[in-house]
């Protein structure tokens, strides 16, 4: 077999577990959104089947042969691609390969029949805020997450690293924890500098009619980009995004939250992950696994610069006020565009991490940083989860839980035994601070967004970031946008600037 054959093998056979993951995203959505109670089971199956199918596909013998013949090994991921797209995927598919080989396929099966099954348990366990009706599933969750890790254990990597590993790919334990070391006694103290303001967003927790909200949102994620002929929205408990095909990208958000700005804000960041998903999924690289973002936290930097640095900024409001004032009259009546923004950008801590001020938001993150190792390394009983929680929250943001449904049950990742993914999302503030002071050395964002261009804003992105899909690894993909690498500290700089101009 030449190497321009053993290319062409790899790609068909890319391209098929693109297609089982779509498949296996098709389930996801429908369980999450439509399912009846009583199919969970026979779904549990379907998924494990759907799982087993692609772990003998992504890590058979032929794949192993394959990349051998494009001369890819632990020392030369990449292989011997002729361009940035062959050396991509031989690096993608031979990391999934020499790791996930490693897994039984009685483990893989486990792991998808198990999570599928908690799932359903956390649901009902956060309806009925009782801890008690999910550990048992996580407990099993956390065994078999161990028993991954062993799978993939290297000399020198701690179980975390393996774990975090599978959502950004090279970061190490340890820079996270220096990461967050360095920006959580600035946040803490903003927190508290910043929750002593006497702000009021009442009128933002008025009955606001969810048809008139859809619309504006609507309205919104169209000027950023966002294809409704490639994507569509919907409700769900926990706001997600999903790729169930190229060209079916779907967003979710919820309105069950007390503030008209939490759905709102919502759609905004599973919109900028989905233009993210759009973005990638073009050309050559459509239907293969470059057509995805370069790591979770990545993927997570642009949903949150969108959210944040481009949704909540003043100059955007100066263009969308008028707007959201002209659809929600009697509930903005007598509130100016300075007291609206400030409204929005109030630091108030609480309970809710989907919900939270921009400010406090990372806190939540360390929080979880910090508990799932504890858990997994067996320091921390799974029956002591919720007290160990409470007590986090009051060391970092000063506040008392009140249920578990607003604590340890509020987020649904350790039901799909996503360990590792948390830290992500601080990434994400991390890397979009940093992106976003590089796109205002070349754009007037200020200016732009007081016009309401944000699909100007959309492009820069679109080409600096999202067309690159994962044809790099995150920080080479940073360096490559910005200059430099990760700094922390960036981010802090950013809030300081901010709140300083909003409040003084």
């Amino acid at each position: 077999m030449t190497k321009d054959k053993a290319f062409s093998r790899l790609e068909k056979m890319d391209r098929q577990l693109v297609m089982l993951e779509h498949i296996e995203a098709v389930l996801s959505w429908d369980q999450e959104i439509a399912s009846s109670k009583k199919g969970m089971d026979e779904r549990a199956q379907q998924m494990g089947w759907l799982s087993t199918e692609s772990h003998e596909l992504a890590c058979g013998n032929e794949m192993g042969e394959v990349l051998a013949k494009l001369g890819a090994d632990e020392t030369h991921g990449e292989g011997e691609g002729n361009d940035d797209f062959e050396k991509a995927l031989i690096r993608i598919r031979f990391r999934v390969w020499e790791k996930e080989r490693k897994m039984p396929l009685e483990l893989v099966r486990g792991l998808s029949i198990e999570t599928s099954l908690a799932h359903e348990s956390w649901v009902e366990a956060r309806k009925k805020n009782d801890w008690g009706l999910f550990e048992p599933h996580l407990g099993k969750i956390i065994d078999l997450t161990r028993e991954k890790a062993a799978c993939y254990a290297k000399e020198g990597s701690s179980q975390y690293d393996v774990l975090l590993d599978d959502y950004e790919q090279g970061m190490k334990t340890s820079t996270v924890k220096a990461l967050f070391d360095s920006v959580k006694p600035s946040l803490v103290s903003l927190v508290r500098h910043q929750e002593q303001r006497n702000v009021d967003d009442s009128f933002l927790l008025k009955e606001y009619p969810i048809e008139k909200q859809q619309a504006f949102a609507n309205r919104v994620l169209t000027d950023m980009g966002f294809d409704f002929d490639r994507g569509s929205c919907a409700v769900s408990v926990h706001p997600f995004t999903s790729t169930l095909g190229c060209d079916d990208i779907r967003i979710t958000t919820r309105y069950t939250d007390p503030s008209v700005m939490d759905s709102f804000y919502s759609s905004v960041h599973e919109g900028g992950h989905a233009l993210y998903e759009m973005g990638a999924s073009q050309g050559r690289q459509k239907g293969t696994s470059i057509a995805n973002g370069a790591s979770m936290g990545m993927h997570e930097s642009q949903s949150r610069l969108w959210e944040n640095m481009i949704g909540k900024s003043e100059a955007f409001w100066i263009h969308y006020f008028p707007l959201f004032k002209k659809t929600f009259p009697s509930q903005l009546e007598g509130i100016d565009l300075v007291r609206f923004v400030k409204a929005i950008n109030k630091v108030s801590p609480g309970y809710i991490r989907t919900n939270a001020d921009e400010v406090s938001y990372s806190l939540h993150i360390i929080l979880r940083f910090e508990l799932e190792q504890a858990m997994l390394d067996g320091s921390l009983a799974l029956r002591d989860v919720p007290e160990a929680w409470n007590k986090k929250m009051k060391e970092l943001l000063g506040i008392e839980v009140p249920t578990c449904s607003k604590g340890a049950l509020q987020d649904v990742h350790w039901s799909g035994a996503d360990f590792g993914y948390f830290p992500t999302y601080a990434l994400g503030n991390f890397y979009g601070a940093q992106i976003w002071e590089k796109l205002n050395t070349e754009l007037d964002s200020e200016d732009l967004l007081r016009r309401g261009k944000l699909k100007e804003l959309g492009s820069y992105l679109n080409r600096e970031i999202y067309q690159k899909g994962s044809l790099y690894s995150p920080m080479d993909l940073l360096v490559r946008t910005t200059g430099k690498r990760l700094d922390a500290n960036l981010f802090t700089k950013y809030l300081d600037n901010k709140f300083n101009h909003l409040f003084g």
